[in-house]
Parts: structure tokens; C-alpha cells; sequence
């Protein structure tokens, strides 16, 4: 296992905090499908850029490096590596045929290899990115159902991946994961279909949302590679999108019913209480921290379609900024840098 402890401190680097978040990528239902969002002056978001991928885009992640963007893709060639070398501008590096629509991507925390959850048998492959710029098939994966939209999340220590997924047995699983290649490490039974999924920064606990209630649950993973109940929460409908702060004190959580927009307490490690809702316009596919925290990407399907939250007072939430995607938006992602 790697320097867990060594990772998270050179990426708060010294003195607390980590820094980036200047740009956020959204995935979008309509033309143009990617949309690059300037987020340089913290707290607003202007227009820096945008692409038209292969039909709607349901997912995109920016590397580690943040010189790249994966973008998983409802139309062939189904995945679509951006390159954002020059920050802020966007251009096509490659493409790569997954199986059929790719719902789901994630790098790895090394930035080598892309994870892709698509809809068709064996539902999961990795891609290898060692070669900045380039995608091959590095190994598949057979899982048994469908994974959700956003749904793939690495641990911090690159040892695991976390796949939410359809169904109402097994339906979160946990693999691990080693230079390209996964095998099984354990299955969990969510209430029914996760929706979502992500790692606390130390590991220990994994939250999934998902569509039946209590549409929240927390897994306990101080034991790597095993999964146990550590709490849940009752929220107002399925929830689509988790993310941790870098602390991992706040759980951000969109969700299908009002207010759409769920701030959980995890202060007390294991344990989840209300800290704040926040009323948005529109069932909310996800909420996403910025690498510092004092801010939250969700996105909508309807009205602003993208509502950048701001979080720099610890447990509150207020409304920072809005824009207007060209259609329903599915997910939004905050630059590394």
C-alpha cells in the first residue's frame, strides 16, 4: 500500500489546504457537449471553452497533472481524451471505442490508466494512459450489471476502485486495482441501484448514494479491502452525485427531490449528521468539492443547469454563482491546478 499519509500532505502541501480549482469541466446534454468553465477568480465562472463530443457527454474527469480531460461519451467512439495543456483551451488528443456508452470515468491517482464504465458487456475496462495522450486497452472487467453515471471512484492510495452500480444485490463493489488490472475484493448491498460513489481522503470510509431510501449510505473500509455498515442518512431522494472535502469533514450530496442539495457533517469519523441543505431549481445528478473545499460544482437538469455553491465557511452553503449549459448538465469536475 502506498504512503497514504505522505500523498495527502503533499497534496495539502505546507501549511494546510491544497490549491487549483481554476477551471471545472461539464458534461452536458446537448451540443456543444463539454463545456470548460473559467473558475480562476474563485467563488464565479465565466466561459474559457467548450467541445462537441460524440453526443451527450455523461462524465468527465481532468488527470492528476490536469493537462488532460476523459470524457465518457453516449455516441461511438464513446470515449474522448481532451488535451487542456494550456490551461483553459480545449483540443482533441485521441478517441477510443468502448464497448457502448460510456457512463462512467475516473483516472487513476498516478494518471497512467482510465477507468470506464460502459453499458454493454463485460460493463468495465481500464485504458492506459502511460503515454500521455494516448489510449489502448490495458485489461476488461466482467461485472454483473450496468455502473451508474459517475459512478467510478479510485482510492487515494491507488490500491482500489469503487464502482456504483444497477441492481438491488452486490450493488456497490469494490476491486483492487494494480498497474491496469483489477480483481474482486468485496461487494455491498445498497437499498437498490447506487448511483454514486467516493473514498474519504484517508480511505477508511466510501459514501454511495443510491435510489431507494435512505438513498445514503457510508461504508466502512479501515480494514482495506473489506466493507462494513457505518451509518446512514435519510435524504429527500436518490442520491446521484458524493464527493468528500479534502479533509474529509463534509460530504457533499446531490439528490433527485428538493432541496436537491444535501451538505452532510462527518466531522466525528464514521458518523454522518445534517450540516446544511440548499435549495437549487432542478433535481441535482451531483455535487463535487473544489481541491480546497470552499467551493461545490453541482449540477442540474433544468434552469441554470450548473450552480457553483460556495463553502468557505466550514458546514454552510451559499449560492456563489450559475451558468447556463447547453442542456441538462451531468457532472462537473474542478482542475487539479
Amino acid at each position: 500500500m502506498a504512503d497514504l499519509t505522505g500523498m495527502m500532505q503533499a497534496a495539502a502541501g505546507v501549511g494546510g489546504a491544497p490549491g487549483g480549482g481554476s477551471y471545472i469541466v461539464v458534461s452536458n446534454d446537448g451540443s456543444p457537449s463539454v463545456t470548460l468553465l473559467d473558475h480562476t477568480t474563485p467563488g464565479t465562472v465565466t466561459l474559457a471553452a467548450t467541445y462537441a463530443a460524440a453526443g451527450r457527454s455523461n462524465s468527465g474527469q481532468f488527470s492528476p497533472d490536469g493537462n488532460y480531460i476523459a470524457i465518457g461519451n453516449e455516441n461511438s467512439p464513446y470515449m474522448t481524451l481532451l488535451d487542456h495543456t494550456t490551461p483553459g483551451s480545449l483540443s482533441l488528443a485521441t478517441t477510443y471505442n468502448v464497448g457502448n456508452q460510456a457512463d462512467a470515468v475516473a483516472f487513476s491517482k498516478d494518471g497512467n490508466y482510465i477507468a470506464v464504465g460502459f453499458r454493454s458487456p463485460p460493463y468495465f475496462c481500464i485504458l492506459d494512459h502511460t503515454t500521455p495522450g494516448t489510449l489502448s486497452l490495458a485489461s476488461t472487467y466482467s461485472l454483473s450489471t450496468v455502473p451508474a453515471e459517475s459512478s467510478i471512484s479510485f482510492s487515494p492510495d491507488n490500491d482500489y476502485i469503487g464502482v456504483a452500480k444497477s441492481g438491488s444485490t452486490n450493488n456497490f463493489q469494490l476491486l483492487n486495482y494494480s498497474a491496469g488490472s483489477v480483481t474482486t475484493a468485496a461487494t455491498y448491498s445498497v437499498s437498490d441501484d447506487a448511483k454514486s460513489c467516493a473514498f474519504s481522503p484517508d480511505q477508511n470510509y466510501i459514501a454511495v448514494g443510491h435510489a431507494v431510501t435512505p438513498y445514503f449510505t457510508l461504508l466502512d473500509h479501515t480494514t482495506p479491502g473489506s466493507l462494513s455498515l457505518a451509518a446512514t442518512y435519510t435524504l429527500a431522494g436518490n442520491g446521484n452525485g458524493v464527493d468528500f472535502n479534502y479533509l474529509g469533514t463534509y460530504i457533499s450530496v446531490g439528490h433527485a427531490n428538493s432541496p436537491y442539495f444535501t451538505l452532510l457533517d462527518h466531522t466525528t469519523p464514521g458518523t454522518v449528521t445534517l450540516a446544511a441543505t440548499y435549495t437549487q431549481n432542478a433535481a441535482s445528478y451531483g455535487a463535487w468539492f473544489s481541491p480546497d473545499g470552499s467551493y461545490i460544482a453541482t449540477v442540474l437538469v433544468a434552469g441554470a443547469r450548473f450552480a457553483l455553491l460556495d463553502h468557505t465557511t466550514p458546514g454552510t452553503v451559499t449560492l456563489a454563482a450559475t451558468y447556463l449549459t447547453a442542456a441538462g448538465a451531468f457532472d462537473a469536475r474542478f482542475s487539479p491546478n
